[in-house]
């Protein structure tokens, strides 16, 4: 019984898929480009082009039973989604794993948006599932800030006191390896996904500061800058907005009420230790 792994050349799709196959569970990795790392069996797959699911189940030597649904690159997420979840419905898929988000607009109910509304819609249709609700990467600090870091020591953002427990990648795979294989070892089907530390952006900059040997400076700017940042990256205006809105929220605090959840899991990966095992991906350019 195959897992199908949407976004399959993502940092989660692919964590995911190492340990499914490390556990002796079949694998089918689907992206645009579908190129995979070596070992692994994949298909093309758009989440732009309907045309391209059919593939994903006609695949030889894999019934597949179990989809993780990761949405790259979309902003209209549930027109997309549908079409494939009817579609692995008919085809017998046992259960959906999602990548949702932390945070009140990925709720499950009548106002979620985005990922939510997938969630709200797998519930509604009475279908198996669960639905992963990471709170932010701390990988984003190399991905995203870390070209900052590297050639100006510096990190700019608009949460100058706001508390994150940033999340790691592999504690993401491990929750959506074990929705797979041991869903009975979930405490809910919704749960959200927080890492081992609690801390700030300027402390995370003397943590990469005590790493890496060098100042690393904390940067405030402005909700307007930062929107301007993201549309520079090239972000639909309203998606750009709804970011730089969740930042604001997580300077209010917003992100560290999750640790009083009842449905939220702390992982194991703490955003020090993070940094100190990845502290050479940050040397000065």
């Amino acid at each position: 019984m195959s897992t199908l792994i949407t976004g399959g050349g993502s940092q989660t799709g692919l964590a995911l898929a190492k340990l499914l196959l490390a556990s002796g569970h079949p694998v089918l990795i689907a992206s645009r480009s579908g190129l995979v790392p070596d070992g692994f069996a994949s298909v093309k797959f758009d989440w732009s082009d309907p045309s391209s699911y059919e593939a994903a189940f006609n695949a030889p030597g894999h019934e597949v039973k179990y989809v993780y649904l990761q949405f790259v690159g979309v902003y209209d997420i549930l027109p997309a989604a549908k079409p494939l979840i009817e579609l692995a419905v008919k085809r017998g898929v046992k259960r959906f794993v999602l990548l949702s988000a932390s945070g009140e607009g990925t709720e499950k109910g009548p106002n979620s948006f985005g990922t939510g509304a997938v969630h709200t819609y797998l519930d509604a249709q009475g279908l198996d599932y669960v639905v992963l609700r990471p709170t932010w990467f701390i990988e984003n600090f190399l991905r995203i800030y870390g070209k900052g870091i590297k050639e100006h020591s510096v990190i700019q953002t608009t949460i100058p006191t706001g508390r994150i427990p940033f999340v790691g990648v592999d504690d993401i795979a491990q929750a959506a390896f074990d929705a797979i294989v041991n869903v009975e070892k979930l405490p809910n089907k919704e749960p959200i996904l927080v890492g081992a530390d609690l801390l700030s952006h300027p402390e995370v900059a003397e943590a990469l500061t005590k790493s890496l040997g060098r100042t690393i400076t904390h940067v405030t700017i402005t909700k307007e800058e930062l929107t301007k940042q993201y549309l520079a990256f090239g972000l639909p205006e309203s998606f750009a907005e709804h970011l730089a809105t969740v930042c604001e929220k997580a300077e209010n605090g917003a992100e560290e009420e999750h640790l009083k959840d009842p449905r939220t899991i702390i992982g194991k990966v703490g955003t020090r230790e993070w940094i100190e095992k990845h502290k050479e991906a940050f040397a000065a350019l």
